[in-house]
């Protein structure tokens, strides 16, 4: 696989999971990956979708508990 490669939208739902109705809306309200208008045809660059997943990627937070945060019936304000 080369970052170059050019997708259709087939391949991309086939490769990442993001439906072709999704890319296409996406593309019309210009918020989703970049992509390439050729005449008639849509590609998307492999390192494109790819920079656009690892970008939408959200971490969880670790959650540190201290004493009182496990004590039965206690709340925190």
């Amino acid at each position: 696989m080369q970052d170059n490669e050019l997708l259709t939208e087939r391949q991309v739902r086939n490769c990442y999971g993001l439906s072709v109705p999704w890319q296409r809306r996406t593309r019309r309200e210009r918020r989703g990956p970049p992509f390439l208008k050729l005449g008639r045809m849509v590609r998307y660059r492999r390192a494109d979708i790819e920079a656009y997943l690892a970008a939408s990627t959200i971490e969880p937070k670790s959650i540190s508990k201290t004493k009182s945060d496990t004590a039965i019936g206690t709340r925190t304000p």
